[in-house]
């Protein structure tokens, strides 16, 4: 790769999130110089409840979003050098339209969506009504955004092919297993607290926290559950935990420089449970972070969870019919950590070259044309080409620019 050779990450994405982070860092590390094209707008509301999506509140958005997209413009002609290869991450279903008419030359357009509109607002938070108008509006944006990008990457094989289904091109689809954030490399050593059961996230229904409530009930004095976090369903989850007698330790967000020691503190940690498609089909970020710090991990069973971990020795896998498999007493719940850290260290190492099917390295693209690929070929023989790594355990190369992740405040987890 040049030493000139740039990745330009475009929108108006949360420069915050989970994702977004470990995006930038994935391209930094695998030699890329990293620039961005960024204008503020999704993250100035890290909780959003029905209200946000609600029409007044859309058209505000709306407005706020064009008048950035004039001021990414006027900053996209201000940029040197050889066309660079245009990135756009979560929460960048408009962005990746508008980086198709407006970035060229461009080096080639990937585009990371972590989740579908459809998938979150429909099937999962079922704010908007499935077959309605609103449905059919964001299916067409998903179909449209997915179809715009020269690659789109998938965090979970399972969730490829979900986005296959809602219209996104095979041929140019890859899987890019997140891993963790530098925050919780090295691991801290494990100083738990006996009986602690910690759930931390945004508290959304694909985290299932009415199980985790119903389970702490079960177990009564046997557990001590702690929840860090807020979010839409929090109010709905406290009040069925009170009336189901659970114990639980309610906590709101904590900096992420903190998660680690919380990690390290507990004897269990628990994943999502939700019922939906969506929580089978992709791999929260909680449960990288437990891998890696290999703590005993307890969360929802599903294709996507087995794409990484082996239920029963690496975790305990709950079925989602079966949510009272869940409320065992912890100290029936043991697995080897060990196993945990080094399988989640061998597959996605610190360096960001983590797997990618089938078998390409995730970090960089060899994006060399500005033209798209031929109808149904593969990603592996279009002009967004994979870069073949070395082994996926071998460190890849130091980053070539002084590219800095954004550190949120609290800790606002991917999902």
């Amino acid at each position: 790769m040049s030493a000139s050779a740039s990745a330009c990450l475009f929108g108006t994405y949360d420069a915050g999130h989970s994702a977004n982070r470990l995006l930038g860092l994935a391209l930094a590390r695998a030699g890329w110089r990293v620039v961005e094209c960024h204008e503020p707008l999704w993250e100035e509301a890290p909780s959003k409840g029905p209200g946000y999506f609600g029409a007044a509140s859309l058209a505000r958005l709306g407005a706020r979003w064009a008048a950035a997209a004039g001021r990414r413009a006027r900053r996209w002609r201000r940029l040197a050098g050889p066309p660079p290869l245009v990135v756009v991450g979560f929460g960048g279903q408009l962005d990746v339209l508008l980086a198709r008419r407006l970035c060229r030359p461009r080096a080639g357009l990937v585009f990371a969506p972590l989740v579908s509109l459809t998938e979150t607002l429909v099937d999962d938070r079922r704010l908007v009504a499935p077959g309605g108008l609103g449905a059919r509006a964001l299916a067409w944006l998903d179909r449209a955004s997915l179809r715009a990008a020269d690659l789109v990457l998938a965090d979970t094989a399972a969730h490829a092919g979900y986005l296959a289904a809602l219209g996104a091109p095979r041929g140019r689809l890859a899987v890019w297993y997140l891993g963790v954030e530098p925050e919780f490399l090295p691991t801290l050593a494990a100083r738990p607290v006996p009986r602690r059961v910690l759930f931390y996230g945004r508290h959304l229904p694909l985290h299932g926290v009415e199980t985790i409530a119903l389970a702490a009930a079960r177990l009564g004095e046997r557990a001590e559950v702690v929840l860090i976090g807020e979010g839409p369903e929090r109010a709905r989850a406290e009040a069925l935990a009170l009336r189901a007698g659970a114990r639980l330790a309610w906590r709101d967000q904590v900096p992420l420089a903190s998660l680690p020691a919380e990690l390290a503190a507990a004897a269990v940690v628990l994943g999502v449970f939700g019922a939906s498609q969506k929580a089978a089909m992709v791999m929260p970020n909680k449960v990288w972070q437990a891998a890696a710090a290999g703590r005993p991990l307890v969360t929802r069973d599903g294709p996507a969870l087995r794409e990484g971990l082996r239920p029963g020795e690496h975790c305990l896998a709950c079925s989602r019919r079966r949510s009272g498999a869940c409320s065992t007493p912890p100290a029936s719940r043991r697995a080897s950590g060990a196993r945990r850290a080094a399988t989640c260290s061998r597959a996605f190492p610190p360096s960001g070259r983590r797997r990618i099917w089938p078998g390409s390295s995730p970090s960089a693209w060899a994006c060399t044309r500005q033209t798209r690929p031929r109808r149904g070929s593969a990603a592996t023989e279009g002009p967004c080409a994979p870069l073949r790594s070395s082994s996926p355990g071998r460190a890849g190369p130091p980053p070539t620019a002084a590219w800095r992740p954004s550190s949120p405040r609290t800790a606002r987890p991917t999902r």
